[in-house]
């Protein structure tokens, strides 16, 4: 016997793309560690939300210091929500909370290119409100550092979130089926 459940239950998701912008993909001058891998993922991730029909919201930081530019292949579409947060959380801005608000039911998938303190909050944010949170595993983790500006490692990143998120594989969000492979045992005649 098998438990099927109807499409749109499994695919109640909405893909929160934080602060993927150009000024969110340098350190100090420098090229965050691992960016290209984080971004390849980042787009894997929306192309696929795009895809499947997904509800996706793109969230800039406003400020008059930061250039809040797409990264390259990260643009929202015009039949995207884009909104800008004024506080540290995405949940700063009130669309946003709104289009939450009337599926709390989805799944909130946070896509960022590193584990800021925005993605930390905005994720918090998420469980104090009852939601279902979603880190991509490859995309946002271990590039934030500590209270020195000592980088983070990946185990104490998962310990940070752990606790109030869901930490999942990207192939995993992208499609469960694909772990599955039909095996074809081909004998010679």
């Amino acid at each position: 016997m098998y438990a099927l459940q109807s499409a749109a239950v499994l695919e109640a998701r909405h893909l929160v793309c934080l602060d993927l912008v150009r000024s969110a993909t340098r350190v100090d001058g420098r090229e965050h560690a691992g960016l290209r891998r984080r971004i390849e993922v980042c787009r894997r991730l929306l192309l696929h939300a795009r895809a499947r029909g997904w509800d996706i919201t793109h969230v800039h930081p406003r400020s008059a210091n930061q250039a809040s530019r797409p990264v390259e292949g990260l643009e929202p579409l015009t039949t995207e929500r884009l909104v800008y947060r004024t506080g540290l959380s995405a949940f700063s801005n009130r669309p946003f909370c709104e289009a939450v608000k009337a599926r709390p039911e989805a799944e909130l998938i946070l896509v960022s290119l590193s584990l800021s303190s925005a993605c930390l909050v905005t994720a918090l944010t998420a469980h104090d409100w009852g939601l279902s949170v979603t880190l991509p595993k490859e995309a946002p983790l271990g590039a934030a550092s500590d209270v020195r500006g000592r980088p983070r490692s990946q185990e104490t990143d998962d310990a940070i979130v752990a606790p109030f998120v869901r930490i999942a594989a990207a192939d995993e969000l992208i499609d469960a089926r694909r772990a599955l492979r039909l095996v074809v045992n081909r004998t010679s005649a």
